[in-house]
Order: C-alpha cells, then sequence, then structure tokens
C-alpha cells in the first residue's frame, strides 16, 4: 500500500473518530446539565474523572497495552483538559441551560482554528478571520443572552466559556505532542486529570456536603452516563487528532454543540432565548464559512514525539 493511500486511509479514520468524539461530547454537555439537577459539580466532577480513570487503567491493563510511553507528558496535559476544563464547565453548566451551554461549545472553532494559526503554523486564506471575528461574536451574544425564565445565567455562561478555551488549547497540544495511542494517551490524562482536580472535589464536599446520597437512581444513572460519553469522547479525540489537521479537527468538532442543542431541545425540553437563537446562528454562519470558503493547507500526519526523540538519536 502507498504512502499517499496509507495516509489517505489514516485521514478519513481520524475525521470519523472526530465525529464520534463530537457526538459524544455533545451528549455528555446535556447529560451533565440532568445530573447537575440532582447532584453538586464537586461529585460529577469526581464521579466522571476518578470513574472515567479507573476505567480506563483497567482496559489498559486487561488489554496489556498501557505503558508509561508519554504518561507524564499526558498526566500533565490532563491537568487542562479533562481537569481544568471538566471544573469549570460542570461549574458553568449548573449555573446555565443545556442548550446555552450546547451552543457556547460553538465558540471552540473559532478559538482552536486561531491557535492552530498561531502555533500549529497551519494557515487559512480569504474569509477566515472574519469567519472567527464572526463566531467569537455570536458566541458573545448567546453568553450574555440568557433567557427570561432565569435558567441561563451569566456567570455560568461565562464559565463554560472558559471550559471551551481550555479545550481549545487543549486541542493544539495534544495536536503537536500525541502519536496514534488514543486509549494510552486518554488513560494518563484522565489520571492526571483526576489527581489535580481533587482538591476542587474535596473543598467542595467540605463546604457544601456531597449530593451523592440522596441523588437516586436516576442522578447516579445521569453521572455514570457522563462518566461513559466523555471516556468515549477522549479516547476517539486522541485517537483522531494525530491524523488530521487541527484546523480540520476543529471543524469536524463543531458537531458538538448541534448534538448538545438538540439532546436538550428534545429530553429535557429547554428553548433557547431569541438573543441566543441568533447568537447560534450567528457561530453557525462563521462555521459554514469557514467549511465553505476557507481552505487550510494540510501539515503531513503528526509524528509521536517518541519516534521524533529516537529518529534524532539514531
Amino acid at each position: 500500500m502507498s504512502t499517499t493511500l496509507q495516509s489517505s486511509h489514516g485521514s478519513r479514520a481520524g475525521e470519523a473518530a472526530m465525529l464520534v468524539s463530537a457526538v459524544a461530547y455533545g451528549i455528555s454537555t446535556t447529560v451533565s446539565v440532568a445530573a447537575l439537577h440532582r447532584i453538586r459539580p464537586a461529585d460529577l466532577v469526581a464521579v466522571e474523572l476518578a470513574g472515567a480513570a479507573v476505567v480506563l487503567v483497567l482496559v489498559g491493563l486487561v488489554r496489556g497495552t498501557l505503558t508509561r510511553e508519554g504518561a507524564r507528558r499526558n498526566f500533565a496535559i490532563g491537568a487542562l483538559m479533562p481537569g481544568l476544563a471538566f471544573v469549570l464547565g460542570d461549574s458553568g453548566l449548573s449555573r446555565t441551560s443545556a442548550t446555552a451551554g450546547s451552543l457556547l461549545l460553538a465558540a471552540e472553532l473559532p478559538m482552536s482554528v486561531l491557535l492552530a494559526l498561531l502555533f500549529l503554523h497551519e494557515r487559512l486564506r480569504g474569509w477566515g478571520l472574519g469567519a472567527m471575528v464572526l463566531g467569537l461574536f455570536g458566541s458573545t451574544v448567546v453568553a450574555l443572552g440568557g433567557d427570561a425564565g432565569g435558567m441561563a445565567t451569566t456567570l455560568g455562561n461565562l464559565l463554560v466559556v472558559a471550559s471551551v478555551s481550555a479545550s481549545a488549547i487543549y486541542l493544539v497540544l495534544t495536536r503537536t505532542f500525541n502519536g496514534a495511542d488514543g486509549l494510552g494517551a486518554s488513560t494518563w490524562q484522565t489520571v492526571g486529570a483526576a489527581v489535580c482536580t481533587s482538591p476542587f472535589v474535596l473543598i467542595g464536599w467540605s463546604h457544601g456536603g456531597s449530593g451523592l446520597a440522596t441523588a437516586g437512581w436516576s442522578g447516579w444513572a445521569f453521572a455514570l452516563a457522563v462518566l461513559a460519553s466523555t471516556a468515549i469522547g477522549s479516547v476517539a479525540f486522541n485517537f483522531g487528532i494525530s491524523r488530521v489537521p487541527g484546523v480540520r479537527a476543529s471543524q469536524l468538532l463543531n458537531l458538538t454543540p448541534v448534538v448538545g442543542l438538540l439532546a436538550a431541545i428534545v429530553f429535557l425540553r429547554e428553548s433557547p432565548s431569541i438573543l441566543q437563537y441568533a447568537g447560534g446562528a450567528l457561530v453557525l454562519l462563521a462555521v459554514a464559512v469557514l467549511v465553505r470558503f476557507v481552505e487550510a493547507d494540510e501539515p503531513a500526519p503528526v509524528e509521536p514525539v517518541e519516534d521524533v526523540v529516537r529518529a534524532e538519536a539514531a
């Protein structure tokens, strides 16, 4: 099989993985809001990160694929995402609606595209700058356009935007440093996140207690659904990110807010405010411009850092 054909197959597999990740994270957003109606943010962070870390480590040990290769690097990356991103995201989603949270996830696209341009040396032509400005403006409208019923709050929305910013930085870091082993990278990142967020969990429990004991079967079901969807999203993301350019990955991940929005409307019976619809439309317009009119220079697939080090030492 030629190198070009292998690269083409790898790119298609990477794009499919990024789409799976987008769907999983979109579902996770809506399910997180449902869970946070029953438990506290510290509870959800503990369940989804500590639980996912245990599951991923056990899977790696059973398969015999868990190694220390890249462990320290991914442990540190995990402090940012899912660590900091989940703390900010869960704290924000506990103060806002699933529709607002889902729409705000679209802000990751212009943010991550901008970071890819600055740090990955990928290039956009033509309409790129205008699309990024439009997307950021639309996200601001969503963040400040809380619904009349008071479900969405400005603080909650801004916390979600901060979480999205951490995720955008994470995309650039993983695109730069991670290789093809999605399961191994996700395992060490989740372990790092669980360890680094433990002070937040302990402080939350000491000041406000835990709602896990009184959550009931529905609360635990929602929390475990968040755990499963985020674990699937993380593994799929780390598998795909080494196979597609950062700009293209950002475009594919924009399916996340669409999935989250539809899930919130269908399952939670939520409805965005008119301003939030308008802001979301601006964000989606920015995405359409990026996908339709803006082309990215596609770099060669990223070599795992370990392979680069070995090649330089040879």
